[in-house]
């Protein structure tokens, strides 16, 4: 999760505006190959025959994610259309959202795991809610209805769109366009979410898989269900084993963060795994463990990796000048 609280993009509001038109205006897929500057046989080819490096990475809990990678060619075309994916998303993303969404550089009010956080601090109930298996119940029907219906280009165009980020007839993890697609495909879910909401006069946020509701007052028992309705119209599915209801005196979580006073706050558990991952890396970066040449430096890597993208959440979550920011990041260091 650390690695994805905050996306910085070099454009400003209006030209993610003229972005969004230039995707919109697209007729055909001379018109896309010319967008992203390339070759419009080696695109139908690229979108006929998609190829991936499927792999698999342990989850907590022993499960494991399936991931596809895809090849060099493939994902860079996706990186380019992932550009103007994101811009046209962000003039139709409805309030609730706040996963994957880019901040430009003039853009006052960004919207990342804080700010989600933020807008259920001081609510007396908490609701948590995950879906299941996300992207990969985003299937082939979902983005016929984004690129037919949603920005209704004709049939060959949204052929080859489908083509160019789906893998199997599902969104593949690993796929730079997967959690805009993901963000586009939910729009639905949204509206639908809020509308429950807005009857039960309760707030409303997602962040990627993660749904929360919050109330003043404790929920009727069957708000659950009517949420767990609305997820399944829509092609998704609950993870049961998720769902949470909290009391505001218990500091109920949202993606990560403590709802405590008078601000969301990493919780204590997070600061002493990172203390724990510090004081492990130092163990294995001292001199006699180096002298032993028993540690793989991959691994090292891998965890000095992980320690400098949760220092980075916390400075991101507290700041800089945070005391415990600062002295765990001298440990670090």
């Amino acid at each position: 999760m650390y690695g994805n609280f905050h996306t910085e993009i070099d454009l400003t509001l209006a030209q993610l505006d003229q972005k969004a038109a230039k995707f919109k205006a697209l007729k055909h897929p001379g018109d896309l190959a010319a967008l992203l500057k390339t070759d419009a046989a080696a695109l139908a080819k690229l979108a006929s025959k998609p190829h991936y490096q499927v792999f698999s990475i342990p989850k907590p809990g022993g499960d494991k994610r399936v991931i596809h990678n895809p090849v060099p060619d493939l994902k860079n075309i996706q990186q380019l259309l992932n550009l103007y994916l994101q811009a046209a998303y962000y003039g139709l993303k409805p309030a609730c959202s706040y996963g994957f969404i880019p901040k430009p550089s003039d853009e006052p009010h960004p919207r990342n795991i804080y700010t989600n956080a933020l807008v259920h601090a001081g609510s007396e109930w908490v609701l948590n809610l995950d879906m299941k298996d996300y992207f990969h119940t985003v299937t082939s029907r979902h983005l016929q209805w984004i690129f037919g219906t949603l920005f209704e280009f004709p049939a060959p165009l949204c052929n080859q769109l489908i083509g160019l980020t789906s893998y199997k007839g599902v969104l593949p993890m690993g796929a730079p366009t997967s959690p805009v697609l993901s963000n586009l495909a939910a729009l639905p879910l949204d509206a639908g979410l809020q509308v429950l909401a807005n009857k039960c006069d309760a707030l409303y946020t997602r962040y990627v898989d993660d749904i929360t509701f919050s109330f003043d007052a404790q929920p009727d028992v069957q708000f659950t269900q009517a949420a767990r309705q609305v997820v399944e119209s829509q092609g998704f599915t609950l993870n049961e084993g998720k769902i949470r209801l909290s009391f505001r005196q218990d500091e109920p979580e949202v993606t990560g963060l403590i709802l405590k006073s008078p601000k969301p706050d990493v919780s204590r558990g997070f600061i002493k795994s990172l203390k724990k991952d510090i004081k492990l890396y130092r163990y294995l970066c001292s001199p006699d463990m180096l002298q032993r040449g028993i540690v793989n430096a991959g691994v090292l890597e891998k965890l000095q990796r992980s320690i400098r993208g949760q220092l980075a959440f916390l400075s991101f979550i507290r700041g800089k000048q945070d005391k415990t920011y600062r002295r765990l990041a001298a440990l670090e260091g």
